[in-house]
C-alpha cells in the first residue's frame, strides 16, 4: 500500500571521490544534457544511463562511486484501479505475495533473511495506476540482491497456502489506518464518483478479499500477475558504486529474461458524470478533532503538462501568504490559521484535485460560508489578472535554484521515486520534471483556472460539529452531502467584501551563491563567547561547495522541566510565532530557506539554506520573537494546543506507545489532561511575562554549520544582541533528567486509547551504562527484527508493525520488542511476547560466526557511510552539541564499539536483558477500543505509572 509517510522527494548528489571519475561524470552529465539523455541537475557528479531491454522493460542506471549502498527499484503500471470488483484491494495484495518466494528462491523468509544478512532493506507500495518495489543492500551483495528481486517478475510462487495469511496482513494494514480521516475522507470522495473505476476501495481487507460465488481470490490473483505483470510496462532503476558499463551487464542479466506479453498499458479513460458530483457540500465528522475547510476542485490529469506547471502556478497564487491575499487577510481578522493551496492532477487516475486547505479558527467557523466567497472571488481575480509572466519567472527562478544545488538522499527512497517517475514522464525527465519550468504558457494556466467553477468544487466542511446522516462502510467517519444552493453560488461573482491584491514580488530570492573558502576542521568550534553568548562554527566538510548552512540559537532555560506552567507556556509561544511569521517562513521557503521554532528545553530558532539572504530573514525572525498577543489570539493558541494534545490519542496505537515509553524516562513531561487543565487557566498576561522573563533570563548559543565565517557568526551575535532585552542573566545550562534504571524494577504504564488496535512496547535495560551495550543492541536489532516478523506477522498473522529495536535512556542502553495488533488484546499479546523472547533466544544460540560476521560487517557498513547531504552531516554534531558532548563523537565511539563485539557479546547482551528477570524493564501497554472487556498485562513486582509528572519528582535520576 502507498505508505501515508511518503518516500521523499527526488534529492541528487554532490559526489567527492576519484577526480578521473568525477571529471568523466561531469563531462558525461553535459553531453547527456547535450544528447537528450537524463537531465541531471549541475550538481549531481553520478553518471547516468537509460535503456530499452529487448523485453521492452525501461531501466535507468545510475552509477555512484561513493555510493555505500546499492539499491534497485521496479515499478509496474498496474494498480488498484484495475482490481476486479469482485475482489478490491487485489492488486496490493499480490504486492505482499510476491515477497514469499519464488521457483528459484522457494523459501519464504529467504528474501527477507537475505537482506537482513546483508545489511539490506525492503518495501513495496502499491497505488492507484503503479506497484513499486524497492530494496538497497550492500554492495558486495549486489548480484545476489538483483538475482532473488528479479526472480518477483519471473517465477513466484504465489503460495495458495498463503492466502489466509496474507489476507489478514492486508487486513492489519487497513485496520491500522481505518481511524485515519485522509483515508475516510479520501474513499468518500471517491465513493462520490459513480461507476468510474476509482470507486472502489483501495486497501482490501477480509471483507473484501473473501472467496465469493465466482470468484475466488487466488486463482483471480494468478491471472492478474499473469495478465498484467509484464515487461513494456515496467520500469526498472538500479544505483551502484559500480561502472556503467558492469550495471548494464547486470541489468541485462537479471531483467531480460521478464516475459514481454505486449499488453497495451492500463488506462482509465472513464469520464465523471459532474452533475452528481460538483457544487456539493459535504459536512464530515472527523476522528480528529479538527477545524478544516477544504475547497475541492476536480480538475482532469495534466501530468504530462509538468514542464508548463499549471497547478503549480495556481497553487503559488493561492496560497500566497502576500499583503492583500486571503491567506493574509483572512488570517489577519483572526477567521484562520493556516492556508495552503495543493494539487494531485492524479489523484483518480484520468482526473486529479486542485485544493485550497483552511485551517479555521471558532470565528472562522462561524463565518465559513464568507471564507469561501472570499477564495471563490480570489480565483476570479487570478483568471482576470493573475496570469502573468512575472510570477512564472518567480517561480521558475525558485525551481532552478532548487535544481542546481540538489543533495542526494538515500538510495532506497531515490530509486523508488525514479521508478515512480519513469511511469509518469520520459526517463530522461525523472529526476529534473518537478523543477523543470520550461516556459510560460497562459493558456495552459487558463485550461486549469476554466476548471475552478461550482461545477467542479465540492466544499469539505470538517470538525467534531457537523450535521450527518450517514457512516462510512470501511473508515470510521461519518457525513451527510448536500447541494450548494444557486444563491450561495450566485454570491461568490458579486463584489468582494474585502480589497483582493495579487502577491507581490519575492524579496528573499537568493542572488549571490558565492561560498567562504574551504576550511579543514576535526569537529566544531567555540569562536566567540561574549556578552553571555557562545557560538560554534563549523563549516561543512563534505560539501563545502554548497552555498547553503543551517544555523541554530538556542535560548535554553530550565523552567519546562521542573513547572508544568512554563511547558505550557512555551508551546504557545511556538504556535503564535509560528503562526505570526508563516508569511515569512512561506517566503523564505520558495527562496530556498527554511524558518522554524521549536519547543523543548528551551526555544530553538533554526534558518537554514541558501545564505544570501539568511541576514534578512534573521533580522525579520527575531523582531517577531516578541509575538503579538491579543485576547482573541491567544484564546485560539490554546484551543490549538489542546486540539493536538487531544489528537494526539488518536494516533497509531505503536506511536502513542513509544511516545509514552518517552514520557516516562525523562523528566518535563505530564499527563495530558494536567497539561489541558493547565492551559485552560492561563491568560495572555501569562504569556506575554513569559516571554519577556525567557529572553531575559537564558542560557543563549549559536551553532553555525556551512557556508559561514567567523566574521558571518559574529554579525549573527550582533544582531542577537540588539533584539534581546538591553540586561540579560546568563543561566547554567539545564537539560532534562533521565531516569535511573534499577535492577529489579518494573514500570508499567497502561492507557485506554481512542483507536481499535492494541500497541506494546516491552522494554529491558541492561544494568552496565556503556557504548559497548549499544553496539551489541545495534547489532541484534536487524537479526531480531526479521524473526518477529516472520514469525508473529508472516506465519501468525498478528500484526502488521512488529518488531525490535535498541532504545537508549541517556547513558543506558535498553533492548525493544513493539507490536500493535488487531487480533490479540494486551495480556494474551504480552504472553505471546514472552514466549517469543524465549523462542528468538534458540534462534540466535543457533546463529553461526560466520553469519555473525556478516551482520556486523552490514551494520558497520551503515554506520560508516558518509553524510549524503549537509542534514546527514550536522545531525550528529547537533544531537552532540545540545547534549554538551562537545568532543562531537558519539558516532565514532559507537562505531569503534560496534568493531569490539563478538558473538558471545550479543547472546549475553541478549541474556542480560530480554532474558534477565532482574533487569530494569518498562512495560507499555495500550488498550484499544476492541479489546476495552480484556484485561491487561500486570507484570510481577511492577510499578504502575499512571501521572509521569508525580513518577519524575521521585525517581532516581541518573
Amino acid at each position: 500500500m502507498k505508505k501515508i509517510f511518503v518516500i521523499s522527494a527526488i534529492a541528487l548528489a554532490v559526489l567527492t571521490g576519484c577526480a578521473s571519475e568525477q571529471r568523466t561524470a561531469v563531462e558525461n552529465s553535459v553531453t547527456r544534457q547535450v544528447a537528450g539523455e537524463v537531465l541531471a541537475s549541475p550538481n549531481d557528479n553520478r553518471a547516468y544511463k537509460t535503456l530499452m531491454l529487448p523485453n521492452k522493460v525501461e531501466v535507468m542506471l545510475v552509477s555512484d562511486p561513493d555510493a555505500q549502498k546499492s539499491a534497485a527499484a521496479l515499478s509496474v503500471g498496474v494498480g488498484l484501479l484495475q482490481d476486479p470488483m469482485s475482489q478490491q484491494g487485489m492488486a496490493h495484495y499480490l504486492e505482499h505475495m510476491l515477497f514469499l518466494g519464488t521457483e528459484r528462491y522457494p523459501d519464504t523468509k529467504g528474501y527477507s533473511e537475505f537482506m537482513t544478512a546483508n545489511g539490506g532493506a525492503q518495501n513495496a507500495y502499491t497505488w492507484l495506476d503503479i506497484t513499486n518495489y524497492m530494496f538497497k543492500v550492500n554492495n558486495n551483495a549486489y548480484d545476489e540482491a538483483l538475482d532473488r528481486f528479479s526472480d518477483f517478475f519471473k517465477a513466484p510462487k504465489l503460495y495458495p497456502e498463503y492466502t489466509e495469511k496474507e489476507k489478514n496482513a492486508v487486513n492489519a494494514e487497513w485496520s491500522m489506518r481505518r481511524e485515519m480521516d485522509f483515508f475516510g475522507q479520501y474513499n468518500l470522495s471517491r465513493s462520490m464518483m459513480g461507476s468510474h473505476p476509482a470507486n472502489r476501495f483501495l486497501i482490501g481487507n477480509l471483507e473484501t478479499l473473501a472467496d465469493k460465488d465466482n470468484s475466488k481470490l487466488h486463482p483471480q490473483t494468478v491471472e492478474f500477475y499473469n495478465r498484467y505483470y509484464s515487461g513494456n510496462i515496467m520500469k526498472v532503476a538500479l544505483l551502484s558504486n559500480l561502472p556503467l558499463s558492469e550495471m548494464e551487464q547486470l541489468a541485462r542479466k537479471h531483467f531480460s529474461s521478464i516475459e514481454n506479453k505486449n499488453i497495451e498499458p492500463p488506462k482509465v479513460d472513464a469520464e465523471l458524470d459532474f452533475s452528481n458530483l460538483g457544487a456539493k457540500r459535504i459536512h464530515y465528522v472527523p476522528n480528529q478533532d479538527v477545524k478544516q475547510l477544504r475547497l475541492d476542485f476536480t480538475i482532469r490529469n495534466n501530468t504530462d503538462q509538468f514542464a508548463l506547471k499549471p497547478n503549480e502556478f495556481i497553487t503559488y497564487l493561492l496560497g500566497s501568504e502576500m499583503p492583500g491575499t486571503p491567506a493574509e487577510q483572512l488570517k489577519s481578522m483572526g477567521l484562520i490559521s493556516k492556508l495552503s493551496a495543493s494539487a494531485t492532477p492524479d489523484l483518480y487516475g484520468n482526473y486529479g484535485s486542485l485544493t485550497v486547505d483552511v485551517e479555521l479558527t471558532d470565528a472562522g467557523m462561524q463565518n465559513r460560508e464568507g471564507i469561501v466567497a472570499t477564495i471563490m472571488q480570489y480565483i476570479e481575480l487570478i483568471k482576470r489578472e493573475g496570469v502573468d509572466a512575472k510570477y512564472f519567472s518567480e517561480i521558475q527562478t525558485s525551481l532552478s535554484n532548487q535544481f542546481r544545488f540538489l543533495e542526494k538522499g538515500d538510495e532506497f527512497g531515490y530509486v523508488a521515486n525514479l521508478t515512480d517517475a519513469m511511469q509518469k514522464v520520459p526517463a530522461r525527465n525523472a529526476i529534473n520534471a518537478p523543477f523543470y519550468y520550461q516556459r510560460f504558457d497562459a493558456s495552459a494556466i487558463q485550461n486549469v483556472l476554466q476548471q475552478l467553477t461550482p461545477q467542479h468544487l465540492r466544499i469539505w466542511y470538517i470538525s467534531k460539529q457537523e450535521p450527518h446522516d450517514s457512516s462510512l462502510h470501511f473508515y470510521d467517519g461519518k457525513y451527510k452531502i448536500k447541494d450548494i444552493s444557486a444563491e450561495e453560488q450566485q454570491s461568490w461573482q458579486q463584489s468582494p467584501q474585502l480589497a483582493l491584491n495579487l502577491p507581490a514580488v519575492n524579496r528573499l530570492l537568493p542572488e549571490n551563491f558565492d561560498v567562504k573558502p574551504m576550511v579543514t576542521q576535526s569537529k566544531p568550534e567555540i569562536i566567540l563567547q561574549q556578552d553571555g553568548i557562545s557560538a560554534w562554527l563549523y563549516p561543512s566538510q563534505e560539501f563545502a561547495s554548497q552555498p547553503r548552512g543551517v544555523l541554530e540559537i538556542f535560548f535554553n532555560i530550565g523552567a519546562p522541566q521542573q513547572d508544568i506552567k512554563a511547558r505550557v507556556l512555551l508551546a504557545l509561544w511556538y504556535d503564535l510565532f509560528n503562526l505570526q511569521q508563516s508569511a515569512l517562513a512561506t517566503e523564505a521557503d520558495i527562496a530556498g530557506m527554511q524558518l522554524r521554532l521549536t519547543a523543548g528545553s528551551g526555544m530553538a530558532l533554526t534558518i537554514a539554506g541558501f545564505t544570501d539572504k539568511q541576514p534578512q530573514l534573521l533580522q525579520q525572525a527575531l523582531d517577531g520573537l516578541t509575538v503579538s498577543v491579543q485576547e482573541q489570539s491567544f484564546a485560539q493558541a490554546k484551543d490549538r494546543y489542546i486540539r493536538g494534545l487531544q489528537n494526539q490519542g488518536k494516533q497509531f496505537p505503536f506511536y502513542q506507545a513509544f511516545g509514552a515509553f518517552n514520557n516516562l524516562i525523562r523528566n518535563g513531561n505530564y499527563e495530558t489532561d494536567q497539561l489541558i487543565a493547565v492551559a485552560n487557566s492561563l491568560n495572555s498576561d501569562d504569556l506575554q511575562a513569559f516571554i519577556q522573563h525567557t529572553l531575559s533570563n537564558n542560557q543563549l548559543r549559536i551553532f553555525a554549520f556551512g557556508n559561514y565565517d567567523k566574521a558571518t557568526v559574529s554579525q549573527v551575535l550582533s544582531e542577537l544582541k540588539q533584539a534581546l532585552p538591553p540586561m540579560r542573566t546568563e543561566l547554567p545550562y539545564q537539560r532534562s533528567a533521565y531516569w535511573k534504571p534499577v535492577a529489579g524494577q518494573t514500570l508499567v504504564v497502561q492507557k485506554d486509547i481512542d483507536v481499535a488496535d492494541v500497541a506494546l512496547v516491552d522494554v529491558h535495560i541492561h544494568p552496565e551504562p556503556s557504548y559497548s551495550q549499544l553496539a551489541r543492541a545495534t547489532i541484534l536489532k536487524s537479526h531480531f527484527s526479521n524473526v518477529a516478523f516472520d514469525k508473529l506477522r508472516t506465519e501468525e498473522q498478528l500484526a502488521y508493525a512488529v518488531g525490535g529495536t535498541a532504545m537508549q535512556l541517556e547513558d543506558y542502553v535498553g533492548f525493544a520488542m513493539y507490536i500493535q495488533t488487531p487480533v490479540k488484546g494486551v495480556a494474551d499479546m504480552q504472553a505471546r511476547f514472552d514466549s517469543f523472547k524465549q523462542q528468538y533466544a534458540k534462534e540466535l544460540d543457533n546463529l553461526t560466526e560466520e553469519a555473525f560476521a556478516q551482520l556486523k560487517a552490514s551494520t558497520l557498513v551503515t554506520l560508516k557511510e558518509p553524510p549524503k547531504n549537509m542534514q546527514d552531516e550536522v545531525g550528529p554534531l547537533l544531537a552532540d552539541w545540545y547534549r554538551e558532548r562537545f568532543s562531537f563523537d558519539s558516532k565514532q565511539q559507537l562505531i569503534a564499539a560496534v568493531e569490539q563485539v563478538t558473538l558471545a557479546d550479543v547472546k549475553a547482551f541478549y541474556r542480560e536483558t530480554m532474558l534477565n528477570d532482574k533487569a530494569p524493564r518498562i512495560s507499555v501497554q495500550m488498550r484499544g477500543t476492541k479489546f476495552r472487556d480484556q484485561p491487561f498485562a500486570d507484570l510481577k513486582g511492577q510499578i504502575k505509572v499512571d501521572d509521569v509528572a508525580a513518577f519524575h519528582r521521585q525517581m532516581q535520576k541518573q
